[in-house]
């Protein structure tokens, strides 16, 4: 694998082929790209970042110098750090409101006023009545909706329903937000919620698998992860106070993005990118890179290829800000 391309062309293919449809219409997909020049990363990861936006995805950054990328657990609450949990309470509330024939122009999601005061008084309703009116279709979209893990969808139901009692001084939601963020990771914090689990190693992959269908489900197309795993590969320690990771650990994270790879048709509208350097290309076995786990080398390394031309849509791709077409 010697030939790199162009950044703007791969970034053109992902966005006609990937973001402007297959991911858009509920579709998943793993890149690994590998810059070949300085300071072309912080480009990619701005560039993306910019596309996500103006696409109306939701875009989150996990990088392995402080989040320790081979715990599954780690990822999702890097993630959920990431995501504006009441945004989505509230626009699920618009969404079922709406859906009952209420009218709800020109009600912001995003603002802090209280939104079930918003939409009565837009229909000149008193608020408790218009969560009567409410509750019932959260129990059938939200609680009783299998595609969601049974904690996950308890937690975004009682987030739903903390915007009714929540105050512009105060938010009663914050033991969910702060769970889901892993910022207070005791069972017993939620446990007045009937949760009873906490997001760990053997669990996160189904949190993470319902967080993409409730953003779907609240509006958004989808979820960009651009996930830098530049430090997976060093060998020695600085001590600098950041993730280490040994060859174990190393590995860990390896499997753990096969499992990614193998699990994408459980991955509703996502796309990771996966940052990677030249040192992940390494194939023997004796150092860091892909080659101490072949069952992830072997899902995205193109083993027919063209000696001179690159496929744009390939798994794995090495890129170049002044590579020629």
């Amino acid at each position: 694998m010697t030939n790199a391309l162009p950044f703007r062309k791969w970034l053109d293919v992902i966005t006609r082929e990937y973001l402007d449809g297959y991911v858009r219409d509920g579709g998943a997909s793993i890149k690994f790209i590998v810059p070949t020049e300085a300071g072309l990363e912080s480009k990619v990861v701005s560039e993306i970042k910019n596309l996500g936006t103006h696409l109306n995805y939701l875009v989150v950054q996990v990088n392995a110098s402080d989040t320790r990328v081979h715990l599954p657990q780690e990822i999702f609450f890097k993630v959920a750090e990431q995501i504006d949990w009441r945004l989505l309470a509230r626009r699920v509330i618009i969404r079922l409101t709406d859906e009952r024939g209420y009218k709800v122009e020109g009600i912001e999601p995003d603002s802090h006023d209280s939104i079930l005061g918003a939409i009565g008084r837009a229909n000149a309703l008193d608020e408790q009545f218009v969560l009567r009116e409410l509750r019932p279709r959260l129990q059938d979209e939200v609680f009783k909706n299998s595609k969601l893990a049974k904690d996950f969808r308890v937690a975004m139901m009682h987030l739903c329903l903390a915007e009714a009692f929540s105050s512009s001084n105060s938010y009663e939601g914050i033991p969910l937000v702060d769970w889901l963020k892993g910022t207070n990771r005791r069972v017993s914090s939620v446990r007045h919620y009937a949760i009873y689990n906490s997001i760990n190693r053997t669990n996160a992959s189904y949190f993470f698998e319902s967080l993409l269908h409730w953003l779907r489900y609240v509006g958004f197309p989808g979820l960009i992860v651009l996930m830098d795993t530049s430090r997976v590969t060093l060998l020695r320690n600085p001590r600098d106070g950041l993730c280490f990771y040994t060859r174990s650990s190393a590995m860990d994270h390896y499997e753990l993005l096969r499992e990614f790879i193998d699990g994408t048709d459980r991955l509703e509208g996502c796309l990771m990118v996966v940052l990677a350097n030249t040192d992940f290309l390494d194939e023997e076995t004796a150092g860091k890179g892909f080659g101490i786990y072949p069952a992830l080398k072997y899902r995205i390394i193109d083993e027919v290829r063209d000696r001179t031309l690159v496929n744009p849509m390939a798994s794995l791709v090495r890129l170049a800000d002044s590579a020629l077409e």
